[in-house]
Parts: structure tokens; sequence; C-alpha cells
């Protein structure tokens, strides 16, 4: 049995956080284990509220899942406090691994800020150094750097140097450059590993971030190189969200055939249940008009 410990805040809508997690490690053929950083009031739209657990009670938590299990990997995800920052630092001293991939949640996709600026030199001076790998979007990689970056070229180079003085590989996530195809990068202090995929827009994306970070440590953590472990987590991380999107338009389908006549208003009904579910947006409310046209 492989163990994998994922140290991250809770996600009260289970798709994303340490919820989601738990799902990706199970699914790669693990045992979760989990620390929890802080509690969040969210849904799939909006972060409201953020409180972080008390530092002693991760370091508890923490230490009891590195002395009873042999944790093969670790992804750290939001952390919530600045204090929560230093025990994981103790931590990962005390119980050393190789396989730690952080994904620096810097801020929810909402705008909701999971740490102050006040904590960003611990996170890079301190935390950075004791992982294998950093998994930045541009915005959180801009803050990171404190430079505007316009081009993953920009991006690679920037990097190169951040290597060095971070002391750990770094992989540029492209899904907010203007590029046609998602581009995107591992740099390490030898190497530079280019990718290139199709971009996919999914009607449900929420916990990507989490998803793709989550499942790199595991396949790290199978000792799978770094530029294969990416790969494999691509991958995953597509046919995870392509399987979603038919799961929700099935679960649609069946709660409106339940509740109404097939051909009874299934538009408004539909339009009712995203609104519902705090899932209404533009894009998901054109889905739902074209869908309903073959109702």
């Amino acid at each position: 049995m492989k163990y994998f410990l994922t140290i991250a805040a809770s996600d009260n809508s289970g798709g994303a956080g340490v919820q989601q997690d738990i799902k990706v490690a199970h699914d790669l053929g693990y045992w979760a284990l989990s620390a929890i950083t802080g509690i969040t009031v969210q849904n799939f739209k909006e972060v409201f509220k953020i409180e972080a657990i008390n530092s002693c009670l991760l370091q508890s938590q923490i230490e009891q899942c590195c002395s009873s299990f042999p944790v093969q990997a670790i992804k750290i995800g939001a952390i919530c406090s600045i204090k929560n920052i230093m025990v994981i630092v103790d931590c990962l001293k005390k119980y050393p691994l190789k396989h730690v991939v952080l994904d620096p949640v810097l801020f929810s996709t909402s705008g909701k800020a999971f740490l102050d600026e006040s904590s960003l030199y611990a996170l890079k001076e301190t935390l950075f150094p004791l992982t294998e790998l950093i998994t930045p979007n541009k915005p959180e990689f801009e803050i990171l750097t404190n430079r505007k970056i316009n081009t993953i070229e920009e991006g690679i180079e920037i990097a190169k140097a951040k290597c060095s003085e971070w002391d750990t590989s770094i992989l540029l996530k492209g899904g907010h450059f203007n590029d046609t195809k998602i581009k995107e990068a591992i740099i390490t202090k030898t190497h530079v590993y280019r990718f290139e995929r199709e971009r996919k827009t999914f009607m449900y994306e929420h916990g990507t971030g989490c998803t793709l970070s989550s499942s790199l440590a595991c396949f790290l953590g199978k000792n799978i190189s770094l530029s294969d472990s990416y790969s494999l987590a691509s991958e995953y991380l597509v046919k995870h969200y392509d399987l979603l999107q038919i799961l929700l338009v099935s679960q649609i389908v069946e709660i409106i055939d339940r509740f109404t006549d097939r051909n009874k208003n299934r538009q408004c009904i539909t339009k009712a249940i995203f609104h519902k579910r705090h899932i209404v947006s533009n894009r998901w409310q054109s889905w739902a008009e074209n869908w309903c046209k073959y109702c």
C-alpha cells in the first residue's frame, strides 16, 4: 500500500482542496492521508470565508501521519497562515521526503486571499527549498517574482534563475497565457521541459489546479520521472474533467426527468437547477440553453 499526504484546506463543496486531493490519490492507487490547514466556506463559483487551523493542531496532524505511515508523496495546497508555513517547514525537516509538490495557492479564482504578502518571504525562503516541485500559474508566478510576464517564454527565462534561488523545480502552468494551445514548462536547475496540448474549455473546472498538483505528486511517488509524471498528470486531468462533464449532464437529465414531464419547459427548470447549485455563469447558461434544444 502506498500512502499519499495532502496538506491543504478543506473545501466544503467537495470539488477542490483536501477533498479533491483525496479523490485523486484514491484513483491513482494510494491510501490518502490529510492534514487540514484551514476551513473554507465556498461553492463552485466563489470562496466566501477562510479560517486557518491552529498551527499546533496542524503540526500534530502532519507528525501523526508521517510517524504512523510510510508516506511516499506529499502535496501541499492552500496553507492559510504564516504560522502554518513554519509548522510545515519544521515537519518536513523532521520527516524529510523526496516527493513534495507545492501548489502555491495565493488566492482563489474569485480573488479571496489565502496568504497575505508578509507570508511570501517565508514561503519562498523556507518552504520552497524543501519541495521537489512547485506549480504556480501565471498570476501566482507574477506575484512570487514581482514581475509582469507576458509570454510563457518570458516566464521560462525568469524561472531558470528562480530554480537556483528557491532551490526547487518549477512547473509553469500555461492556462492563463493567451496562446491558442496550452503551453507549459517544467524548469529545473539543468533542464527545461516544454509541453504543448490542445486548449480545452470545461463546463465545470473547479479544482483543476488541485487535481494536477496532487496527481503529479502521486506519479512522482511511484518513482516516475518528472517529465513523465507531468505527462501522465496532464492526461489524467483531461480525462477526469471530461468524465465530470458527462456525470453532470446525466445528473441534470435525471433531476429534470424526475420532477417534470419530458416536454414541459425543461429550459426553465435547467436554469433553476444551475442557479440553485451556484454554478451559473454565461458559459454554463449558454451551454444549458443549447442542451435544451435537443431535449
